[in-house]
């Protein structure tokens, strides 16, 4: 009878044994979805390649809609210009006035830290500012770095980035972008066009400075 009576026992605890391990693997099965579920609701944000994505405040219009400085919290006012050449260091992304590969042209136009300077030079001075997120402003890119290799050793052909130079933007009441200053070679400023500019009418400002390619 005691024998029997332990065969029981064990059957019993035996039976027991597999019914809580399958209620183990059946609540591990429902848990797994759960923590699935709470990691779809926070995920990682991750950055694009080249920094944040632009937001609404580019322009998206031809070169006539020229973005305007009237109104933002860092607005280009009225300073004097007397404080023309005091910014910082260019940033990386700023177009810098470097030799090319092949000769002593320039790939770019000089930094807005150079505007004082080139206007001391003796030679005439085309001064373009503006901001890389402004639309008109990309298509001048290829325009200055054009006129920077045309006018090398006759004209200073200068980009003033307004996000690092914000101070020469003030001293010249800069309140539309991009805007072009365009100095003689005593450093006077003699004109001053706002919004997009081409090759052609560079040229012609130039020559009217006695200045050609």
């Amino acid at each position: 009878m005691r024998g029997s009576r332990w065969i029981l026992l064990a059957v019993i605890l035996a039976i027991a044994a597999v019914f809580i391990a399958k209620e183990t693997v059946k609540r591990g099965k429902q848990a797994a979805p759960t923590q699935n579920q709470g990691a779809a609701q926070n995920p990682v944000a991750e950055v694009a390649p080249g920094g944040p994505a632009l937001g609404s405040g580019e322009s998206k219009g031809t070169p006539a809609s020229t973005p305007s400085l009237a109104g933002n919290p860092g607005s280009i006012g009225g300073a004097s210009p007397s404080a023309k050449a005091t910014a910082g260091q260019p940033t990386s992304g700023e177009p810098t006035q470097s030799k090319a590969a092949s000769g002593d042209k320039p790939e770019g136009p000089l930094p807005g830290s150079k505007l004082a300077a080139c206007l001391k030079s003796g030679r005439p001075t085309m001064a373009d500012f503006g901001k890389g997120w402004c639309v008109p402003c990309k298509m001048m890119v290829p325009v200055l770095k054009q006129a920077a290799q045309d006018y090398w050793g006759k004209a200073n052909i200068v980009f003033v980035e307004l996000d690092e130079y914000a101070d020469l933007g003030r001293g010249y009441r800069i309140a539309t972008m991009p805007t072009q200053i365009f100095f003689n070679a005593k450093g006077e400023e003699v004109s001053h066009h706002m919004g997009y500019m081409g090759t052609e009418d560079i040229e012609r400002e130039l020559a009217t400075l006695g200045v050609k390619k």
